[in-house]
């Protein structure tokens, strides 16, 4: 294993354990205001599409960002592990998931692949610096996504003790356009 490799683990790791230690009220307080955070951005408030993603229970929280999402007219699609890649697929309510690859919630089989190079693309990820690095869990599908369709304004979610000052990034790690926390955004551009 390479020293990125070891220090990315850690860095996982860690935060795995942060984030699964925060409080169920202080999580429901910090989703609420990165509802509201993320709402209010131009690039969502612009967008027809948006590519969303379905977070783990203690993950930063995106079950009612999509209903939100939804409810306000936005054409939205969640991703589908394919093998060692994925792509997204039209929703239109969440009943339409099932649970998929790594046991997060994916669309089935009926959801329409999407085709829509310029959505907003929502980002999970680990951990996030202020420019934009990213940290993601370790297996690439954003950045295999990324690479084939670079033209997405990406957006990701996190808390404020995710944001780092460096992470150990390689040439094939995307960066993201915004990061947008309980305390606020922080764009690239």
């Amino acid at each position: 294993m390479e020293m990125w490799d070891t220090q990315k683990a850690e860095i996982r790791k860690e935060l795995r354990r942060k984030l699964k230690a925060v409080p169920e009220e202080k999580k429901k307080e910090w989703d609420g205001i990165l509802l509201r955070h993320i709402l209010s951005l131009p690039e969502i408030e612009k967008a027809e599409w948006v590519y969303g993603c379905m977070a783990l229970s203690w993950e930063a929280g995106t079950r009612e960002l999509l209903l939100a999402l939804l409810e306000r007219g936005k054409r939205v699609a969640l991703p589908r592990v394919l093998g060692e890649e994925m792509d997204f697929f039209e929703i239109r309510s969440l009943s339409e998931l099932s649970e998929g690859a790594f046991h997060i919630l994916e669309p089935g089989p009926e959801c329409p692949l999407a085709s829509c190079t310029d959505a907003v693309l929502l980002v999970p990820g680990m951990a996030f610096t202020k420019k934009g690095d990213r940290l993601g869990k370790g297996g690439g599908y954003y950045d295999k996504f990324l690479a084939k369709e670079p033209e997405h304004v990406t957006v990701a979610l996190a808390y404020d003790f995710q944001m780092t000052e460096s992470l150990p990034t390689e040439h094939h790690d995307r960066t993201v356009d915004v990061v947008v926390t309980p305390s606020g955004s922080y764009s690239r551009k």
